[in-house]
């Protein structure tokens, strides 16, 4: 209650430091002067909506445009791998398998370049420590070579895209030594 009147009280006091003498002919203009103000502030906000939403929608269409644009040159990059890898399966037949090797080889060079120049990198994994961030361990085992939770095996590999995992590297990781009592017990 106390709250209340004491904030009635101070409306009123406010409401009296405010009040300015008008006639009501000042009333009137003042009171149109306003109205035409807010017309055209909703005016104004009217257009700036419509416009951004117009905005919106170009940069909708301008990102799909860039998507489309960014998958033709990748692919106009790729082209070639394909009628390289065409050519090579028409010589197979012809060709000792040596000379097939070689050129599968060439083909799959040229598209490391091309996957490197687009970002791609392949993960380093054999020798390191696992990272379950970037690693998926199918296996532990015992290792004399490397210590515990280090890779000594990378079964399928892992790519980054720039600083992105796009596919984590399915690994084999160590667990260390293998002591004499489980060297042991192993045996028997």
């Amino acid at each position: 209650m106390k709250k209340e009147k004491k904030h009635v009280e101070e409306r009123k006091e406010l409401v009296e430091e405010i009040t300015i003498p008008v006639e009501t002919q000042d009333i009137a203009s003042l009171l149109e002067e306003k109205t035409r103000l807010a017309d055209e502030y909703l005016e104004h906000l009217r257009r700036v909506t419509a416009e951004f939403k117009n905005y919106k929608k170009r940069q909708a269409r301008i990102l799909v445009e860039n998507r489309q644009l960014s998958n033709e040159m990748l692919i106009r990059e790729l082209i070639p791998v394909l009628d390289n890898f065409e050519r090579a399966m028409d010589k197979a037949n012809m060709s000792s398998l040596e000379s097939f090797f070689e050129g599968v080889s060439l083909i799959k060079s040229q598209l490391d370049d091309i996957l490197k120049k687009q970002g791609l990198t392949k993960m380093q994994t054999i020798g390191v420590p696992f990272n379950p961030v970037l690693h998926e361990a199918l296996m532990h085992v015992p290792s004399e070579q490397y210590l515990e939770d280090v890779i000594v095996e990378d079964i399928h590999g892992g790519y980054m895209l720039f600083d992105k995992v796009i596919k984590h590297a399915q690994v084999i990781v160590s667990k260390g030594k293998i002591s004499e009592e489980r060297k042991v017990k192993s045996e028997k």
